[in-house]
């Protein structure tokens, strides 16, 4: 058995807390609000452009995870990887913006799969800091502070993006990322084995035989499938919106940019305390029917969001969906694992999850490209590409209706 990458103490657990900060920091502050502001404002580009560069970075992890993963296994350490994909993906960060669009496209494609592929290890290290009892907490804890570090986004959003420019708050963040993450990455031990070159075509031998075993009996679990099924549908949705919100706010509600900002700190901020009440729900009512009340709640705020340019609603409207869009999310997050730890066998439970997994990459794949597509490629608008989005909401709902409750839940 391999040894600890990370000794279990108050300060390596700290570390990792605080690294989860850079994660959402780049996906919330970057990814969602200055890369699509940079490129629709400054590069003269549209919706197709975001849109289509999120797909293809999100299809590259969706094939290279798994193989990253089977590697991890196979050399039973994580430190190592960790450390080269998260100063990859913290350059790639700075270095967008330097040399023109194109080049700046293919810098976010790099980070954002590098910081994805990153993170296959930086979950697998819970193990090493956490005892049989503790997991959730720390893990809780983790994604509450993470929260931080998008609202820290934001703010420098606010204060710092009309006097500094877009390319050197990339920049910025960049470097702030690399400052949450050192504490992590000095904390760890290091080494890998020497091994045979062969190693790589075996791993990704292995990891197809793998999945193609996962698929077939997730196909013979109706329950199981139906679940997946809805997860598709509504991360589809989920994705799309937290992607292209900040746009649609802007170019269709005709929001200012410092509204749509201060709507999204507070959407950000409600999911911290959403989080825990929806953990105590769960406990009280199963994780099922949590997961069915927000779902729901996706397709009440998806329905409303496209209602009101084709109603000629109040913008005012949009600080309701966008404050209680953290409510919502918080509430999937949440539900998500318990219903996947009942529903799998305990012997089937890393694979479990490795379909759970797959579901929502193959939906980070179709969310960006379906809303670039009906709302540019096609030339049907923002608002027909939220309308779609609400239907995929309502779809995942009659799935997920499907689903029989596990006892355990």
């Amino acid at each position: 058995m391999a040894s600890l990458e990370l000794e279990r103490n108050p300060i390596t657990i700290t570390a990792w807390v605080i690294y989860d900060m850079a994660n959402t920091m780049f996906s919330a502050g970057l990814v969602g609000l200055v890369f699509p502001l940079w490129v629709i404002s400054h590069s003269g580009e549209d919706d197709a452009t975001i849109g289509y560069t999120l797909t293809v970075a999100m299809t590259l992890v969706f094939l290279l995870s798994p193989i990253v993963g089977s590697l991890s296994d196979r050399f039973k350490r994580r430190m190592p990887f960790l450390l080269f994909l998260t100063l990859c993906w913290i350059v790639s960060t700075v270095l967008i913006g330097t040399w023109g669009l194109k080049i700046s496209l293919l810098f976010v494609i790099t980070s954002l799969v590098f910081v994805q592929l990153a993170n296959i290890f930086y979950n697998g290290l819970l193990g090493d800091l956490s005892t049989n009892g503790n997991a959730g907490l720390i893990g809780g804890i983790g994604v509450g502070l993470g929260y931080t570090g998008a609202i820290i986004a934001v703010l420098m959003s606010i204060f710092l993006l009309e006097n500094i420019g877009h390319v050197n708050l990339f920049r910025l963040m960049g470097f702030c990322s690399l400052g949450f993450t050192v504490p992590l990455l000095i904390s760890g031990k290091y080494g890998i084995r020497v091994t045979r070159r062969a190693v790589f075509a075996e791993a990704f031998a292995k990891t197809i035989r793998l999945m193609k075993d996962s698929f077939q009996r997730s196909v013979s679990n109706t329950n199981w499938l139906r679940f997946l099924i809805s997860r598709f549908w509504y991360l589809w949705a989920v994705n799309a919106a937290s992607s292209f919100a900040v746009l649609y706010a802007v170019q269709t509600i005709k929001m200012s940019k410092t509204e749509v900002q201060m709507i999204l700190i507070i959407g950000i901020a409600t999911g911290i305390p959403m989080g825990a009440f929806w953990g105590w729900l769960v406990d009280k009512i199963g994780a099922s029917y949590v997961l069915k009340i927000n779902v729901l709640g996706w397709v009440i705020l998806l329905t409303i969001a496209a209602a009101i340019p084709l109603m000629n609603w109040s913008s005012g409207v949009w600080w309701f969906v966008g404050s209680f869009s953290g409510t919502v999310l918080s509430g999937l997050y949440v539900a998500e694992r318990p219903i996947v730890l009942a529903m799998a066998p305990l012997d089937k439970r890393s694979e479990y999850f490795a379909m759970f997994t797959m579901s929502g990459r193959l939906a980070a794949i179709v969310a960006p490209f379906s809303w670039g597509m009906v709302s540019t490629t096609m030339g049907f608008g923002q608002p027909a590409a939220m309308a779609t989005l609400a239907i995929c909401a309502l779809v995942a709902l009659g799935f997920i209706s499907l689903v029989k409750s596990p006892r355990v839940i």
